[in-house]
């Protein structure tokens, strides 16, 4: 077998010389080096707010296999502790990435001492311990019961991060908008004392069919698909949730509400003025772009509610519950069609499109 050959590729900057208390390095920001033949690896590393760094015990002596542990009397196998002391002298931690300044990384956690010789760094993988808690059985049998009770207690607690990140899945990508959206949900949601079972008996009706829209139905529960979302085509950034009784809460956005979260993030006005308008796409100009628009995303969700969002208490009229439509087949392409959405032509069921009947379309310019 050929002799393995590993290269560092920066070094570790703090005023630790020695580890009597290794607890104590990790409270202190330590900087890593990244040398210049591997600036290139350090692309996009901006956008992971937890690393892995891997690095060489470099003043480790001793490369045991055994050592004890917290007691004389406690002893471990190298492999079942953390210690330095170890067949391979090399260590791995876990750290928080608090910023970039061009090669060098400042991090939060790292248990490593000054001119240590640093080996590779990795995003952390958390894939395992999701997997866990998302089949937690206990979570799970409460969650067949009560598929909102996460979202529940996070808008309760104003929670909004959490929202932000489980909204996404439903809307693709981070934006102020969807971030919007949440805010004006929340507030919305605990002024009302609302919950949302997903039986028309509360309502949401968005004034916009933009990214606002899609954190007014995560948070909410009100969804086109369980008939308890109604959409005004006006263009507005507002919407209003109401109990059948039809007192609401209007939720719209004020006139200069643009303006606050444009001024409340310049890095990500300059940058976006170089990267979309002015279409300089070097890559790292462009991952802080991206870093910049996903902090600015996020950011908006602590900007004053009051400072972006006008509310009023409304009177509603409140829309019957939907009706159950019969499925009849179209006789000319044979697809099953609610009976509401066929025509009648020389005696035959046919479908909107079979008979050449105009449909509503729903798309970024409205309802056409």
């Amino acid at each position: 077998m050929d002799a393995l050959i590993i290269n560092d590729i920066g070094k570790v900057q703090n005023s630790f010389d020695s580890a009597e208390d290794y607890r104590q390095i990790k409270e202190k920001p330590s900087c890593i080096e990244i040398y210049d033949a591997f600036a290139d690896a350090l692309l996009g590393i901006e956008a992971y707010e937890y690393i892995d760094v891997v690095f060489y015990f470099h003043k480790s002596e001793s490369k045991l296999q055994t050592t004890t542990l917290n007691h004389p009397d406690v002893l471990r196998g190298a492999f079942a502790t953390r210690s330095p002391k170890r067949p391979n002298l090399i260590g791995v931690t876990s750290v928080k990435l608090l910023e970039r300044n061009g090669n060098t990384l400042i991090v939060e956690g790292l248990d490593a001492l000054n001119n240590t010789p640093v080996l590779d760094i990795k995003s952390t993988d958390t894939s395992l311990f999701a997997q866990i808690s998302d089949n937690n059985p206990a979570h799970k049998s409460k969650l067949r019961n009560s598929p909102r009770i996460d979202i529940r207690n996070d808008i309760h607690a104003l929670r909004t991060d959490n929202l932000m990140i489980k909204a996404a899945a439903l809307h693709g990508h981070y934006c102020p908008g969807l971030a919007l959206g949440i805010m004006a949900a929340c507030h919305a949601m605990n002024a009302l004392e609302a919950e949302s079972d997903g039986m028309e008996d509360l309502l949401a009706i968005t004034e916009t069919n933009n990214c606002f829209s899609d954190g007014v139905q995560f948070v909410t529960g009100c969804t086109f698909g369980n008939n308890a979302l109604i959409f005004k085509d006006i263009g507005k950034t507002a919407f209003t949730l109401t109990h059948r009784n039809g007192k609401g809460i209007r939720v719209s956005s004020k006139p200069d509400s643009k303006k606050v979260i444009r001024e409340s993030f310049p890095d990500y006005n300059n940058l976006y003025a170089q990267v979309v308008a002015a279409q300089n796409h070097t890559p790292e100009l462009v991952a802080a772009y991206q870093k910049s628009a996903l902090d600015r995303a996020f950011g908006t969700l602590s900007l004053p509610f009051d400072r972006l969002f006008k509310v009023q208490q409304i009177d509603v009229d409140v829309p019957a519950y939907a009706p159950v439509y019969d499925s009849l087949l179209c006789i000319a392409c044979g697809e099953s069609v609610m009976q509401n959405r066929t025509a009648r032509v020389d005696g035959k069921t046919l479908c909107l499109p079979c008979a050449g009947k105009q449909s509503g379309l729903l798309t970024g310019y409205g309802i056409k």
